[in-house]
């Protein structure tokens, strides 16, 4: 069996032996070499050339990210960090941008070790698959991707000479769930809406509290239309992306005056998240109805397929990121497998299909 190696740089030897801990007695990972700061450990992987780097995070962590990425682009980078601290929210996302696969919140109330091996696993798959399918690319001509449709719905609708949609192209709200190789998505997803894009967009991204305000900025210095932290009681806006708060569920409900808003809501986790995808889509599908348009992009385990189902049996329209641009086909896959999805389409085609469909 061919086992992930992994290199692990921290600031001191008591962090390098806890990250250690969490991910040196399985079968499947070999530690193969450590380092204390970020200098030695470039030269590390260098010589180590490893699969996955754990790196802490410590305040070199984006120019550290930017330079494995330019020499060894393959390579996947974990971010340990406590995300305590603003600054450490603001560099931890700047890192992501750049290039590193994920992070873990390491919170020392509770063990981390499944967390990052399900992290470690995923980047290996991911890895591995997208080597095998730039390989395979190669031997292959190259022709453009098209949509798989699943029900209904006009195949690679983006040529000029393409059919218009049946579908009646009018929505109120865009809703995305997403999480696995969500910010990296996020990032490439966003900029793609015009400034003149004419409702608002809801995303539920599964993030701990302490980073969706730093997502949430990161992705407005990046995009044309606004992105911001959804705050209670707010109208959505067209034109703006609203970045659930980590650790909270964000809902809508209808004032008395007909006036749908954002309801930032404490209440159990679903599907072990919080904020959950299922339970912004649930409370969208009965006030929206079938002028909703959904998507669920990259992430791991089943958020979001209960939510679409309401959302198709009220005429709502429902993608899914396709399985090759996905970093894990695990929230998007279940929806395609439930037959919950119109389109399954490739992230750069997402934003495009979009706005023809609503008449941008």
């Amino acid at each position: 069996m061919n086992r992930i190696r992994i290199v692990i740089i921290a600031d001191s030897q008591t962090n390098i032996k806890l990250i250690a801990d969490a991910v040196g007695k399985t079968n499947d990972i070999e530690i193969t070499e450590t380092a204390s700061g970020l200098h030695s450990g470039i030269e590390i992987v260098r010589s180590q050339k490893p699969d996955i780097i754990l790196v802490q995070d410590i305040p070199e962590i984006v120019e550290f990210t930017s330079a494995i990425m330019r020499e060894y682009p393959e390579t996947g980078i974990i971010i340990m960090t406590n995300g305590n601290n603003s600054v450490s929210a603001n560099r931890v996302v700047a890192a992501l941008a750049g290039g590193a696969f994920d992070f873990v919140a390491i919170d020392k109330s509770e063990t981390i070790c499944n967390l990052i091996l399900s992290k470690i696993r995923c980047c290996s798959i991911k890895r591995y698959s997208h080597i095998a399918r730039m390989s395979d690319s190669d031997k292959k001509d190259d022709k453009p991707r098209t949509a798989t449709v699943t029900s209904g719905f006009i195949p690679d609708m983006l040529t000029k000479n393409t059919p218009k949609t049946t579908i009646k192209p009018k929505f109120d709200a865009v809703l995305i769930g997403v999480s696995t190789g969500g910010p990296v998505a996020l990032m490439k997803l966003l900029p793609d809406f015009p400034a003149s894009f004419p409702v608002p967009i809801i995303i539920v991204l599964h993030m701990p509290k302490e980073f969706t305000g730093a997502m949430a900025a990161a992705l407005d210095k990046k995009t044309n239309i606004r992105v911001k932290e959804a705050v209670d009681n707010e109208e959505p806006v067209k034109g703006t992306a609203y970045l659930a708060p980590g650790g909270i569920h964000c809902m809508l409900y209808n004032e008395t005056n007909g006036k749908v808003r954002l309801r930032i809501k404490d209440g159990p986790a679903e599907n072990g998240c919080k904020p959950a995808v299922d339970a912004l889509f649930r409370s969208a599908a009965p006030l929206l109805g079938d002028k909703i348009a959904a998507i669920v992009l990259t992430g791991m385990g089943v958020d979001g397929t209960k939510g679409a189902k309401e959302i198709k049996q009220r005429g709502g329209v429902m993608l899914a990121q396709d399985e090759n641009s996905s970093t894990v086909w695990g929230m998007p896959g279940s929806i395609v497998r439930a037959g919950l999805a119109d389109e399954v389409l490739p992230l750069d085609r997402i934003a495009a299909r979009l706005c023809e469909l609503i008449g941008v």
